[in-house]
């Protein structure tokens, strides 16, 4: 298998590596190619800014939460039917998981898919020093392929005059100069959790287009094209997945407050239930008939007031769940709505759904972020008692506990609930700040549907 594909990096974490990713893609597709986007890591949002722009799904390539195997089956599978593949990597393409070995960083990824590097270097408040920073990623590991840079927030033509003098004496091209553009930073802003997903944005979708078009201009894509084509061959077959078929129906709440979902894991439920709903959580009254609710993670709090006015259909999951009617699987934001209150950082209080005996509070800065490593401690509907998992949480929100609770895992790394404990766990209900990919595990992912099943 050799399909075309480049790595997008940077040198650092927040580079402009998302934005400039969008304008390859886009530039791309613009030349009529099928550009299939990997997002490195465990992100929702970026990924969900890709895939606007390819018109296909943005697909995770994580080495901390995937197995090796798994990782360039997820890659062969997704680029079979692709003309290039664009990765967009995570923090700087040297940081890493542990920040001592190469593991979860994008160089490790860039080694086990065998792709180039394009490295994109910030030419703020500098010029020469670039060149130091050049030659310092070129030489700290040269499994690496670094084929091309991208100089991001070039100041005027003066600065770009000179670092465009200043790498003609490397041997690597310059494949795109891009302005700072207060534009493209009003439409790139971040929110506390970064980008703002695109769920959110639907209306703006056309000004994204319009930002992405306008860095495809400066950027020279069939160099990039010829960077993408050294791509060395993958020798790994692809995993077969199983279609065993359960007789169970899954509603999902999907919408602009819940829209943190690896697609993947939907893939999976529509494969191997009856039927898969999608709910408003912000706008639908009523549930379908189902037997498991699945809530993903996203921005509860951005809509708390909302979510807490649609009282029909809060009390409805809870009356569903208390006459024992479905089972319910909640990550991250979707423990949240379990709570009885979510209080925002202004004090205000917000009801919702009350399961969990506990109130959730908005902090100002992340209470959980990262990888997680989880031990099973007891069984519940989606892991058994010893099962291990990684995940990950990136959360801004403290829950506190008024009763006593009955955890389902004890944390081996990470946050969860308290630091010591996550899954808040119940009969037929499951609720933890922790994201599961099912290519992680996909026996945890079966057994939820198993014990969900009429």
């Amino acid at each position: 298998m050799r399909t075309p594909a480049v790595i997008i990096s940077g040198y650092r974490g927040k580079i402009g590596k998302t934005s400039i990713t969008m304008g390859i893609i886009e530039g791309l597709k613009k030349m009529g190619l099928r550009v299939q986007p990997f997002k490195i890591g465990p992100d929702f949002i970026d990924p969900s800014y890709h895939s606007l722009l390819a018109g296909r799904e943005c697909r995770n390539l994580d080495s901390v939460m995937f197995a090796r195997r798994t990782l360039i089956s997820q890659f062969i599978r997704n680029t079979r039917d692709a003309d290039i593949a664009v990765v967009e990597g995570v923090f700087g393409l040297y940081d890493s998981y542990d920040g001592i070995t190469e593991a979860g960083s994008t160089a490790e990824v860039a080694k086990i898919i065998k792709s180039p590097v394009i490295l994109i270097l910030s030419a703020e408040r500098t010029n020469r020093g670039l060149a130091a920073i050049l030659k310092g990623f070129l030489s700290f590991d040269k499994e690496v392929k670094i084929k091309g840079i991208i100089v991001n927030n070039i100041a005027n033509d003066r600065q770009r005059d000179k670092i465009e003098r200043i790498f003609k004496y490397y041997d690597v091209e310059i494949v795109g100069m891009i302005r700072r553009d207060e534009e493209i930073e009003r439409v790139m802003g971040y929110r506390h959790l970064g980008l703002i997903p695109i769920e959110e944005r639907r209306e703006e979708e056309r000004r994204i287009e319009e930002v992405a078009r306008k860095i495809s201009e400066q950027i020279d894509l069939k160099k990039v094209l010829e960077i993408a084509k050294e791509a060395e061959e993958l020798e790994v077959e692809p995993e077969i997945l199983d279609a065993q078929r359960i007789n169970v129906k899954v509603g999902i709440i999907k919408d602009r407050a819940f829209s943190f979902y690896y697609p993947e894991n939907i893939e999976f439920l529509q494969a191997h239930s009856d039927r898969v709903y999608f709910i408003d959580s912000l706008n639908d009254r009523t549930l379908p008939e189902i037997d498991l609710l699945y809530v993903g993670g996203g921005f509860p709090e951005v809509y708390a007031s909302m979510l807490s006015r649609n009282k029909e259909l809060l009390k409805e999951i809870r009356a569903r769940y208390d006459r024992g009617r479905i089972s319910i699987y909640a990550e991250c934001g979707g423990l949240m709505l379990m709570c009885d209150k979510l209080v925002d950082l202004s004090g205000e209080e917000h009801d919702l759904i009350g399961i969990i005996d506990g109130d959730v509070f908005m902090e100002r800065r992340p209470v959980g972020h990262g990888y997680v490593h989880l031990k099973t401690v007891k069984d519940t509907i989606f892991a058994k008692k010893g099962d291990e998992l990684i995940g990950h949480e990136f959360h801004h929100s403290r829950l506190k506990l008024r009763g006593e609770e009955s955890f389902a895992y004890e944390v081996m790394r990470g946050h969860g609930v308290d630091g010591k404990h996550d899954g808040i766990a119940k009969e037929r209900f499951l609720a933890s700040y922790t994201h599961v990919h099912v290519l992680h595990k996909r026996d945890v992912f079966l057994n939820l549907l198993l014990s969900s099943s009429a």
